[in-house]
């Protein structure tokens, strides 16, 4: 009787060609961006699609700007998280706490010297990386959150993080960042960026040019890891563009920095001229927070709320907001029609998300439109993907 539910259910969600009757049904528990896509399984394999220049697919590489439908990646185990960088590399992290890298390696990023050659398509693993949490991939950079709460870092890296020296092309054995303790995510890289504390402090890092450190002043200065002083409690942390948005345990969302990508959600948008917000401020209207996440090329944001919906601001020129607002900006907070969201993903200038009933969705930019759905223009409004097109 089980069985023929089951049936019956594939039946009607169009998925009973996917999945062969008393099967397992494969689900889609993460999606990492950036100009190409990774999907993580609920079985912890990990398939991979989009543009495989640097084969950062985990094949041999292909034509640029062509987008390569989804395979499996041959990795030694099992997955539990993945992670895109932009400059063309991938990342996995395994359930044994080792990470795995391919694609791209000319910044060293894939934690070994490639000796001469620039790209690798076969996954490796990091060298004397083990007891890893959480990954991070922000360009050519790659950030480790250690189940010690730790954090180690490799690839590009400023001196800032390096005791001063350069390091060209960059970091191939992970090393410490130091200040950084009891930390259970990261949002940002080696560059800038933030770091979320089991206690709910965010440290901040980099350049303060525009208030991105959020201490109450904008200075043309970098600086090492210190604490945020206004925000606490923080639950969820996001940044893009020089922008940062929290979330607190309260349902509130504040942000900080620049607003040149209209990032704060306050409404306006800042000319490059203008000084940034130095002060993190509560972003107004929004009560009910659980989560935010940010779209590295598309440099948006999404809030996700309790009742499990979304709400977005920042660019919108792919489409990558959701909302079926047309330009560059999006400078509003503005709803995505989507009820039911139970996990949602950015990366890119792509976004998805995963609603109770299994059903995957996605908008943003052409390409991977046509990929998905056969369709070469970009996608405003969530559309529906065929599970097969992201679970081969």
């Amino acid at each position: 009787m089980c069985r023929l539910r089951l049936a019956i259910l594939l039946i009607v969600t169009g998925h009973l060609a996917s999945y062969p009757l008393g099967a397992q049904v494969l689900t889609v528990t993460q999606i990492a961006a950036s100009w190409h896509i990774l999907a993580l399984l609920s079985d912890g394999t990990v398939s991979a699609m989009g543009e495989n220049r640097f084969g950062q697919l985990g094949r041999p590489k292909s034509a640029p700007l062509r987008f390569q439908p989804a395979a499996r990646v041959d990795l030694p185990g099992k997955a539990v998280q993945v992670a895109a960088g932009d400059e063309y590399a991938s990342y996995a992290l395994l359930e044994n706490g080792t990470v795995w890298a391919w694609g791209f390696g000319g910044s060293n990023n894939l934690g070994v010297p490639l000796n001469g050659a620039r790209d690798r398509h076969t996954p490796g693993q990091v060298p004397g990386l083990t007891g890893v949490a959480r990954i991070v991939a922000s360009k050519a950079s790659v950030m480790a959150v250690m189940g010690d709460g730790s954090v180690r870092a490799w690839g590009e890296m400023p001196e800032l993080l390096t005791g001063g020296q350069r390091v060209f092309p960059g970091v191939a054995t992970p090393i410490v960042i130091n200040g950084l303790v009891s930390v259970t995510d990261i949002a940002g890289g080696p560059f800038g960026g933030y770091a979320l504390t089991r206690e709910g402090r965010v440290y901040a890092w980099g350049s303060n040019l525009k208030g991105e450190l959020g201490t109450g002043t904008a200075a043309a200065e970098i600086r090492a890891p210190a604490l945020v002083p206004v925000v606490s409690d923080v639950v969820s942390i996001a940044t893009v563009n020089g922008a940062a948005v929290a979330v607190t345990r309260d349902g509130r969302v504040w942000s900080w920095g620049s607003n040149e990508q209209a990032g704060l959600g306050h409404g306006t948008q800042a000319d490059v001229r203008e000084p940034g917000q130095p002060t993190p401020a509560v972003v107004p209207g929004i009560t009910d927070a659980v989560e935010v996440k940010a779209g590295t090329l598309g440099r948006h944001f999404i809030v996700k709320r309790r009742n499990g919906t979304l709400i977005g601001w920042g660019n919108s020129d792919w489409g990558q907001l959701g909302t079926g607002i047309a330009g560059d900006f999006q400078a509003k907070q503005t709803p995505i029609k989507l009820p039911d969201v139970e996990a949602y993903w950015l990366g890119g200038n792509f976004s998805f998300a995963r609603t109770k009933d299994g059903t995957m969705w996605f908008w943003g930019e052409e390409t991977a439109a046509q990929g998905f759905l056969g369709l070469r223009a970009n996608q405003r409004l969530p559309v529906r993907v065929p599970l097969a097109k992201l679970i081969p």
